[in-house]
């Protein structure tokens, strides 16, 4: 596997739990009733995105 494509997976599934754990943490300390499923795919998206994204600009930049 290329190290760029291995990085830029790595920042997907950084970014993926961390938007897990804003969630689930905002959703602790507020109240909110937010469905776990939906938190869940929207996780998912963002790891994508973020994937998606940190491997385009890193090609851009030397």
């Amino acid at each position: 596997m290329d190290s760029a494509v291995r990085e830029s997976a790595l920042w997907g599934v950084i970014g993926g739990l961390l938007f897990l754990v804003l969630a689930f943490g905002y959703r602790l300390a507020v109240g909110v009733d937010l469905s776990v499923l939906l938190v869940l795919l929207v996780g998912i998206l963002v790891a994508v995105v973020t994937t998606g994204l940190s491997y385009l600009v890193g090609r851009r930049l030397p």
